[in-house]
Parts: C-alpha cells; structure tokens; sequence
C-alpha cells in the first residue's frame, strides 16, 4: 500500500471543521495514492486529496468503476457475510421493502423533489406521482437515463456537480430533498447542505442514506468492510459527525433513532427539515 505518492489534486481541509491534517499519519485504510485521514480536531475519517469533478465525470464515474468494486468487494466479504448479505436481499423482497419510498409517502407533501446524485433516476421512478422528479447526477451516461424518467413526469435532470447543479433552481422551489448513497461521495458536503437549503421550502425534508463508518460490521472486517470505495467514497460518517454537519447548517432533527443509526447496519438514515 503507498502512501507517499500524493494523488495530484486539491489538498482538502476536515470538511466538518476546516482542520488541515496535512501532517497527520494516514490512516490504514488509506490506498495506493488516494489518503485517508482521521481529523484531529472532530474525528471525521475522509479522504484528503479526492478526485476532481471532472475526473468523476469521467474516469471515475459510477456505471465504468461499480462492476468492479461489486466483484473486489465479494472477494473480500467472508462466506459468512455473503450469506448475510443474501438474507437480507430475499427478506426486503418478500416483505416488498422500500424504505426511501416509505419514508418519501410518509414526510413529502405534494409537489417538486430534488434527488441529488440520483444516479440512472432509479429512485424517481418510483416516487409517487404526486411528486416532480429533478435530479442532479455527475456522471454523463447515468444523467441522460434519469433524464428520461424525468421529463416524462415533467421534471429535470442536471448534468454536473451539485453545487452547481443546485445554483440553477430557484430558491424555495422544492417541497423535498433526497441524498441517497450521494454524500458519502460529495466533496463539499458543508457547501452543498447550504445550497440545498437555499432551494427548499421553508419547513421541507431532507432524507439522508449514508455507509455507517461506525458501524460493527466495519470495525470486526476492517478494510474488507463493504463501505471502502476508492476513490469516489471521499467522507466516512458516524452517527456523531453526521449530525453534527447537519445541525451545523442549520437543519432540525426529525428523525435519526436507533433502528436509523443501528451499530449492526452497514448504512444509516437521518430525515432532517429546513427549518420554517
């Protein structure tokens, strides 16, 4: 594993608390040339020198890099948490769960909803029809699929970063946000929280899917665990730094009990609100 060949790109500050750990040891989890530090001053574990938009857009993008990690990641996992992992597909099949749509039903009024890194526009495609899908995906390919589910409904898909993807809609415009399996992945995740709430309406939700760093999964597989993804993985939350961030910029709470933050989870939920 080398460290000492620094991946050339922006030296990026803790983006919770601005700390430069620039003369910090890289964690053990850190690969090849992509550094992986624990912050000194609020413990958020990320990666220090992240690929550029562009590059995500790009060499890195989801669809070219996830067959991959799926068959690197299966050859780690033990026998024992493939068959887990099994247990768990077959049992949300049979009970038909779809938590981020449950969730959706239960907290989005009626009206226009931003999916932020929404991929192929898997999750606007099942959202109720009470809702306008917009999205903002990175990856050129994955963008043109969700914009097709999109304007069907009558929505929009931006091509490009979130930051200025969030830039091009109107403040107050949407009655609900999505981050699924996006923020794990966003390098200015302060920033973007902010923008997000700039074009929600007073009072909307904002739903959050993340890997769980703190999770018991991680700490018993080590750097086998199923949440490492280099490089495009770029901040590893807890439970504690998730909602930090998010109080931080000015969010309230609704939702992050136990069942949404279990230890035995690989993934976490957090339902916020911009306040009204």
């Amino acid at each position: 594993m080398k460290h000492g060949k620094q991946h050339q790109g922006v030296h990026r500050l803790c983006p919770l608390c601005g700390a430069d750990n620039a003369g910090k040891k890289p964690s053990v989890y850190s690969q090849d040339e992509w550094i992986i530090k624990k912050c000194s001053g609020c413990g958020l574990v990320y990666l220090e020198n992240p690929p550029a938009y562009e590059e995500l857009e790009e060499i890195y993008a989801w669809e070219k890099t996830s067959s991959q990690r799926s068959q690197e990641r299966t050859k780690k996992e033990s026998a024992l948490r493939q068959y887990v992992r099994k247990i768990e597909r077959y049992k949300d099949r049979l009970i038909r769960r779809d938590k981020l749509i449950d969730l959706s039903e239960k907290y989005f009024p009626v009206g226009p909803v931003i999916d932020v890194g929404c991929g192929g526009g898997a999750v606007m495609s099942r959202l109720d029809k009470k809702h306008t899908p917009y999205g903002i995906e990175v990856s050129k390919q994955l963008s043109g699929s969700a914009q097709e589910i999109a304007t069907a409904r009558g929505g929009h898909v931006f091509c490009g970063n979130a930051l200025e993807g969030l830039d091009s809609f109107d403040k107050d415009y949407f009655v609900a946000a999505i981050m699924s399996a996006y923020f794990e992945h966003e390098a200015a995740p302060r920033e973007v929280l902010q923008k997000i709430k700039r074009v929600l309406r007073p009072g909307a939700p904002l739903v959050i899917k993340v890997p769980n760093y703190g999770c018991l999964n991680r700490l018993i597989t080590q750097k086998k665990w199923c949440g490492f993804r280099y490089p495009d993985h770029v901040n590893y939350w807890t439970p504690r730094t998730l909602k930090k961030i998010i109080a931080d910029t000015g969010f309230d709470i609704v939702r992050f009990n136990i069942g949404d933050r279990s230890p035995i989870s690989d993934n976490m939920w957090l339902i916020a609100r911009k306040p009204a």
